[in-house]
């Protein structure tokens, strides 16, 4: 009979008002390599709750020997009442989280094409995480479209990681 043991260590940022959420982190082996994952909006994972977009995040990266994550979103409000300090706050911590991992992970879904303000929030990380020189990948579903998020039907049980393909921003007249 074996017995095994793991712990899976848990931190998460608040501002203040507990109303934005700036980043979940999840460590199960400090051994292996690091991700920051990138979606949309804050959901309802905690120190201790698990929602199942955090469940998919955790059960593909250790599929994938990755050991720890920190899970971000272009929108940190709880509320969905977005402030020009919760705004900045987070972008100031993209800059700080991105240089202690070893990838970063694009997955704001397929839809935010139709979202300017998400569209304007993505291009502002990914100049940051350029300037940092960030290695930064996708999800890609079996039939080869990209830029998926974890919950997609047809990728929430098994990644394959690719190389992000930056967006052209355009520009309003």
């Amino acid at each position: 009979m074996k017995i095994l043991k793991s712990i899976l260590k848990t931190e998460v940022t608040y501002d203040d008002e507990m109303k934005n959420r700036y980043l979940v982190k999840k460590e199960w082996d400090k051994n292996k390599g690091k991700a920051l994952i990138l979606m949309k909006n804050a959901g309802q994972a905690d120190e201790i709750v698990l929602d199942q977009t955090t469940m998919y995040v955790i059960n593909n990266l250790a599929k994938l020997d990755y050991g720890s994550v920190i899970i971000m979103n272009l929108f940190p409000s709880l509320e969905g009442k977005e402030t020009n300090e919760s705004a900045t706050e987070n972008l100031k911590c993209v800059q700080e989280e991105v240089t202690k991992v070893d990838d970063v992970i694009i997955a704001i879904g397929t839809g935010a094409e139709a979202n300017k303000e998400a569209l304007k929030r993505l291009h502002m990380i990914v100049a940051i995480l350029l300037d940092k020189k960030a290695n930064i990948l996708q999800i890609e579903c079996p039939k080869g479209r990209k830029g998926f998020h974890p919950l997609y039907p047809a990728v929430k049980n098994e990644w394959k990681l690719v190389a992000y393909e930056i967006p052209p921003v355009k520009q309003d007249d």
